[in-house]
């Protein structure tokens, strides 16, 4: 009974119009270029792909939703792996589907889509900053609910979801942001473009991760209040650095409302940062990421992550 549900949801699977795929079968369907019969031969393979990955991926076969997720999987990655080799021209595409199997065309959208959930992974074990008397070692059997309460997360609650949904071939995001901040339902993935953005952001939170784990930390969790309670806890040790500096002259991400306010009131005319205060803190960041011996990509990261955190604490300066 399982195996007859399964084939059938296989073989009735529509294929997404908006998936380069079908509009490369559309465009072949259009000008004679792919024959039906062959069309039809193609489709059989990719619901043979599917198949496969069913049988791999899938314990419960009575889970009709895990179904079409590998369903829904064999399609994208094989469109994926068509448009990358096709470089989005669809008369190449149409070549390309006559002359080669469909599975190299999933095997090459695997190969892409996969780099990304390896990132995706790594980042939702070890994108946290462990209190001293734990290791990396130590944390990896721990639970992200575990990571959530003993440590201090490196993503925000908005990029968690990014990359769970990421585990999935599924995207949250339309375009890159320093910081995840909006974000919509899951989706799946689409066209190569969505592949390129997801590339580009996870590399912002990894840089972010180095980043952070260049400062001082060795007080990070003596202070008052834990950054852990903070929604965006990296922001606010961030803020809190900047604030040290211009105030104190010091390095230190002890924070609170009363020094936030001094600083504001030194810092900020109409809601906007001082441009000679402004470019001194990014030239700050810059220079200590240098003596760190960071990487360019995470100095570049670190300076636009200071402006934007100056930039949304003027943005909550405007509202209060």
């Amino acid at each position: 009974m399982a195996q007859t549900n399964r084939f059938s949801l296989v073989t009735e699977a529509q294929l997404d119009g908006r998936l380069y795929l079908a509009q490369v079968l559309a465009h072949g369907d259009t000008f004679g270029g792919i024959p039906r019969e062959q069309a039809d031969t193609l489709y059989q393979n990719i619901a043979a792909i599917a198949h496969k990955l069913i049988t791999m991926k899938t314990t419960d076969l009575s889970d009709q939703s895990g179904l079409r997720t590998q369903i829904r999987t064999a399609f994208t990655l094989t469109s994926l792996g068509l448009e990358y080799g096709s470089k989005g021209d669809f008369d190449k595409a149409v070549r390309l589907l006559c002359k080669n199997r469909v599975v190299k065309f999933f095997q090459i959208g695997n190969t892409l889509t996969e780099k990304l959930l390896d990132r995706a992974r790594h980042l939702l074990e070890h994108g946290v900053i462990l209190p001293p008397e734990r290791d990396e070692e130590d944390a990896l059997g721990a639970t992200y609910t575990d990571l959530e309460t003993e440590g201090i997360q490196i993503w925000t609650q908005s990029e968690f979801e990014f990359l769970k949904a990421l585990l999935t071939y599924r995207t949250t995001i339309r375009s890159h942001q320093i910081t995840i901040r909006d974000t919509e339902v899951p989706r799946a993935l689409i066209h190569l473009a969505e592949v390129n953005i997801i590339d580009h952001q996870l590399a912002c939170i990894e840089n972010r991760c180095d980043y952070v784990k260049a400062l001082p930390l060795d007080d990070l969790f003596a202070l008052d209040p834990p950054l852990s309670i903070f929604p965006n806890p990296i922001e606010h040790l961030t803020l809190g650095l900047m604030v040290n500096l211009v105030l104190y002259r010091q390095v230190d991400f002890q924070l609170d409302a009363d020094t936030l306010q001094d600083f504001y009131k030194l810092a900020y005319v109409d809601g906007e940062i001082r441009q000679s205060l402004r470019q001194q803190l990014l030239d700050w960041i810059a220079q200590y990421l240098e003596q760190a011996h960071q990487p360019e990509p995470v100095k570049t990261y670190a300076v636009s992550y200071w402006d934007d955190c100056l930039r949304m604490a003027g943005k909550k300066i405007s509202t209060e």
